[in-house]
């Protein structure tokens, strides 16, 4: 059953949409091919294989399998009580499965993100330190460094940058260091690096660590468009920032087009890239183009009933909810 997780984190990294502006995955697009089955049909799959599982009794790793899965496709939906509800059972499932001490791990580490999306970041935290205590015992460095990153995310939503910048770059070199480094994670680390500098007066390197995101995802997340829609965002974020401003509006406007057609509508990710471009426009002294993003966005946080306090400064566990 070990390969099937393996695909499931796959899957989770690099199927499900990067998350925060800071994976899926956690996340955590939508696809051209219409041979492949809606969101709604591979729902209604899982939950009747769900059903299926229960009735013939099989193994608690089996229908954990299928409950991890069914909270993915929740999460990628923006369906997050339907998620979380999925990765409880999960978690009640894997309980008893001791050898899979990593996918209890991440499945903890996915729940965090939801909870980072409810504003509750007290059991965010709570709940990722979880995951690192756990991830420390297991002896990974690379997944260690990477909810490390994670923990930075919620670090900077509580406005502590300082301590945000120091946890993410420690997950970086952690994830460099380790033999096969996770690239959602590698992303998400420079993503949040870049918010936290230009939150502490260093934003001359948070630009560096913006241009570094956009190159790498350029080069490693080619078949992932909504990695790169993050990276513009961060970097459009940066240069305005920096006193690039038609730059970083370009890039912001180029971020958004792109999450916009990658992630589902209702997903709080959208609206929090448009909150940071429409501080950009109020900054900038362009009130009525702000109100009409500001509606935008409102629309969009009544549909999805959850607002990502994270999302207007990092791409909330980016490799959780990567697609």
């Amino acid at each position: 059953m070990n390969a099937v997780f393996s695909s499931l984190r796959s899957k989770l990294h690099f199927l499900l949409v990067i998350a925060l502006v800071l994976r899926g995955g956690v996340v955590w697009a939508q696809t051209a091919d219409a041979q492949l089955p809606s969101s709604q049909e591979r729902i209604a799959r899982d939950l009747e294989l769900i059903r299926f599982s229960e009735q013939h009794h099989s193994s608690p790793l089996q229908q954990a399998v299928l409950w991890v899965e069914l909270a993915l496709e929740y999460h990628l939906g923006a369906e997050f009580p339907k998620a979380e509800d999925a990765y409880l059972r999960a978690l009640h499932l894997l309980k008893n499965v001791p050898s899979e001490r990593a996918e209890y791990a991440s499945t903890l580490d996915n729940l965090s993100s939801l909870y980072l999306i409810y504003g509750r970041l007290d059991d965010a935290e709570s709940t990722r330190k979880q995951a690192i205590k756990l991830r420390q015992k297991l002896g990974n460095p690379a997944e260690y460094g990477e909810t490390e990153v994670h923990l930075a995310d919620i670090v900077i939503v509580r406005r502590q940058y300082k301590k945000a910048e120091r946890l993410a770059l420690k997950g970086l070199q952690t994830m460099e260091s380790s033999p096969n480094p996770p690239r959602a994670g590698i992303l998400s680390a420079l993503i949040t690096l870049t918010y936290a500098r230009c939150s502490t007066g260093k934003c001359r390197e948070g630009l560096m660590n913006a241009k570094q995101a956009v190159a790498f995802a350029n080069k490693n997340c080619e078949s992932e468009p909504v990695a790169n829609g993050f990276a513009l965002q961060t970097l459009g974020f940066a240069e305005w920032k920096t006193g690039a401003l038609q730059d970083g509006e370009r890039a912001m406007l180029q971020a958004i087009q792109i999450l916009r057609t990658g992630l589902s509508a209702a997903d709080p990710r959208v609206a929090g890239a448009m909150l940071q471009y429409q501080a950009y426009l109020t900054e900038a002294h362009r009130p009525a183009e702000a109100a009409e993003i500001h509606e935008q966005v409102t629309r969009i946080t009544r549909q999805s009933g959850a607002y990502c306090q994270g999302c207007a400064v990092s791409v909330y566990s980016l490799s959780n909810t990567l697609r």
